[in-house]
């Protein structure tokens, strides 16, 4: 069987419904009652009465049904959109035409990462200015990149497709948001996370607190609190990766958000 594919459906329960048939048939372990034994909203009672349209699928038990049905981002992202254009339409549930599919973010692998800078050299085409003129990211990264690695990675994003050329010879991005999945072990990525900490160390000191947010915060934990706190992070992430996907059109900044838990120290017993 092959793994369904979530723009292809008409209405969200049948989608659910030949996920869960999907994850049955490829994964040896896989069950309902299982899956949702950790999660907060769901349970194996409230799944069958969504699939039997007993019940409402409700926006706010989205992100427990897209890690039941152990959606990508993008899907996940495509998911949320998806409910929210149902309540929006018609507060019942009773429309079948799911919104269009959001096309401003897509998965991406971890080549893009071949250079870390890619990525940031990417993301300033989502500002007018550096359309009109891409000379303005000299300015922009000149602390962290030379002209020549600049222009390296523009060429690439172009000939990989994440940025092209318009009818009228200007530079335009392909997609709002491009995504990685953290969890795959990867030296690209570990890279990227690193730079990205080295600048927001840096901006501590170029820019004051009301251009910055700076929030650090010590917690002691056992390894069950451990898990409700990345999934709470995880929750924020998708909220985030869904605000990212939508274009600002009077964008004339770029923003890093970094998100870093890490443990200090070894455990101790």
């Amino acid at each position: 069987m092959e793994r369904p594919i979530i723009n292809s459906y008409g209405e969200p329960i049948e989608f659910i419904r030949d996920m869960i048939r999907y994850r049955k048939i490829t994964e040896r372990n896989f069950n309902v009652r299982s899956a949702t034994q950790h999660l907060r909203r769901i349970s194996p009672a409230l799944v069958s009465l969504v699939l039997q349209k007993k019940r409402k699928l409700t926006l706010d038990r989205v992100p427990e049904f897209g890690r039941l049905l152990n959606l990508n981002s993008v899907e996940k992202i495509f998911f949320h959109n998806w409910i929210l254009g149902v309540e929006e339409k018609n507060p019942s549930g009773a429309s079948k035409v799911p919104i269009k599919s959001n096309q401003s973010s897509k998965s991406v692998g971890v080549s893009i990462l071949s250079d870390w800078i890619n990525l940031y050299v990417k993301d300033l085409f989502l500002i007018s200015a550096v359309r009109k003129d891409p000379s303005l990211i000299e300015r922009q990264l000149g602390s962290v990149a030379t002209s020549t690695r600049i222009k390296k990675a523009l060429q690439f994003l172009l000939r990989e497709g994440h940025l092209r050329k318009s009818i009228d010879g200007s530079v335009v991005i392909d997609t709002n948001l491009s995504v990685t999945d953290p969890g795959v072990p990867s030296r690209k990525i570990r890279q990227f996370h690193k730079n990205a900490l080295s600048l927001a160390r840096q901006a501590l000191d170029l820019y004051p607190p009301h251009e910055r947010t700076a929030n650090t915060l010590l917690i002691a934990l056992d390894e069950e609190r451990h898990q409700e706190l990345l999934q709470m992070i995880q929750e924020f992430s998708e909220k985030l990766q869904e605000f990212a996907s939508h274009e600002t059109p009077t964008a004339n900044r770029l923003y890093q958000i970094t998100l870093n838990l890490s443990p200090i120290g070894g455990k101790l017993e």
